[in-house]
């Protein structure tokens, strides 16, 4: 573990500062609540079989989120340049770390997190418009052509998309919820099992349930992948990751709640629509209509912030290796890395043709809790080199980092045991990115000064 000491000339810099705070919430809220809420629910159940502990499976997501945007904050104030996480391993641990993160997140993380999305809104989208299952893959992989239009046209498109679906999307959710607060009264929920004091799931059983639920939460740190284009990186960011989270936790809790009033644990696990069957179930066609109308905004947020974030990470790596300097490219008239946007959208398109939507979850489980490990280690060598002076002041250091980084570890060993087969093939996607480095000459380029 090294700080590298190349110095590279940071890829925001051909991009422009003219995002800010209500940006980065409206990017945050826009990916996170994407639609796993909708779905994931019925995983958790599975695993669950507790309304107290389904909850306490949401709020220890939220809590562990936090722990991670913590040391996002601190992270983005030291290096407020287009990339995120490609930046802080690469200054952290070298060149050849930060390309290996580039490649997992194109290969895995992204490409990944867009089938799984796209997946959903095809779901939901056969209640407005019933079509053959075998036109479900077409109909995903459309969806995320057109989000990758919308954002190869600008970053102001984009962005004013972004802000009014997440607005739309939270105002729907939250009025599903007081929906069913209101037609149902009572308690918020009945638990026959004897609540969060009865005979727990064990830890194995509930790190496993944590899996889907974190990938509800999955995407706390998006906007950090934009941060060299906010105007201000040492404060609006920052504040913009810990509102967006609350907000989040604050939305996937109560909603549950919601669902655990009218369907027993049991009923949900058995569900792949949660939130239709609830409010069907309550209001017939109307709510169906409802839920779809929900799901469809919902959805149509994340692919479109999913999107806008992930093509920043192959800019970045672009901008530093001469072999990949294409996708590095800046459209001359709408000024966004249209080139990586659209190796994002082809090879999202080859994973919704490969699997389904649960292989996905736990396919991008193994990549994603390795890299966050290494995140929360890479917090601890970049202040062993002083390069958090004058940055974000981290609350809880160093008890947060060392959390956070433990959790990590323990969920990519958990998904290692639950899921060796998706596991197995997202760890030979991360090893096959060492001799692409070699052998494509990235360790003898020097990146763009």
């Amino acid at each position: 573990m090294r700080m590298s000491a190349q110095i590279y000339r940071p890829a925001s810099s051909r991009l422009k500062r003219q995002l800010g705070f209500w940006d980065a919430v409206a990017i945050n809220v826009g990916i996170i609540i994407g639609v796993g809420i909708f779905r994931v629910p019925a995983q958790v159940a599975q695993y669950l079989h507790s309304p107290s502990w389904i909850l306490c499976a949401w709020l220890v997501g939220g809590l562990v989120s936090l722990l991670g945007v913590l040391c996002y904050a601190e992270l983005s104030s030291c290096f407020p340049e287009t990339g995120g996480t490609y930046v802080y391993l690469r200054e952290a641990y070298g060149r050849l770390t930060g390309f290996v993160y580039g490649w997992i997140e194109f290969s895995i993380l992204r490409a990944g997190s867009l089938a799984g999305v796209a997946y959903i809104f095809t779901t939901y989208l056969k209640n407005f418009i019933p079509f053959p299952d075998s036109a479900d893959r077409f109909i995903a992989i459309f969806a995320i052509a057109i989000f990758t239009v919308v954002n190869i046209a600008g970053i102001k498109v984009g962005t004013r998309v972004q802000n009014v679906l997440s607005t739309l999307k939270v105002a729907a959710i939250l009025f599903m919820a007081a929906l069913v607060f209101a037609a149902v009264r009572g308690p918020f929920f009945k638990d026959t099992s004897g609540g969060i004091l009865s005979n727990g799931p064990g830890l194995s059983l509930f790190a496993t349930a944590l899996i889907p639920t974190l990938w509800s939460y999955g995407g706390w740190n998006e906007s950090t992948f934009m941060a060299g284009e906010f105007k201000d990186t040492k404060k609006d960011l920052q504040f913009a990751l810990i509102t967006s989270i609350l907000i989040v936790a604050a939305v996937y809790i109560t909603i549950n709640i919601a669902y655990l009033k009218v369907v027993t644990p049991a009923e949900m696990m058995q569900s792949k629509a949660i939130a239709s069957e609830v409010l069907t179930r309550l209001f017939g066609e109307t709510g169906k209509i409802i839920v779809t109308a929900a799901v469809l905004i919902s959805a149509s947020g994340a692919l479109n912030s999913n999107v806008m974030t992930g093509g920043r990470i192959p800019f970045a790596v672009g901008s530093d290796h001469v072999r990949f300097k294409w996708l590095g490219e800046v459209h001359g008239k709408y000024e966004t890395p249209h080139q990586a946007f659209l190796a994002n959208g082809v090879w999202a398109a080859i994973l919704v043709l490969w699997g389904n939507f649960e292989q996905i979850v736990f396919f991008c489980g193994f990549a994603k809790w390795l890299v966050f490990a290494l995140a929360g280690i890479s917090v601890f060598i970049l202040r062993k080199h002083g390069r958090h002076k004058e940055s974000f002041a981290m609350i809880g250091y160093p008890i947060v980092p060392i959390l956070f980084t433990l959790v990590s570890a323990g969920l990519c060993l958990t998904v290692i045991l639950h899921t060796p087969r998706e596991a197995m093939f997202g760890a030979l996607l991360v090893a096959t990115g060492i001799p692409i480095y070699f052998l494509t000459g990235c360790h003898q380029s020097k990146g763009k000064k």
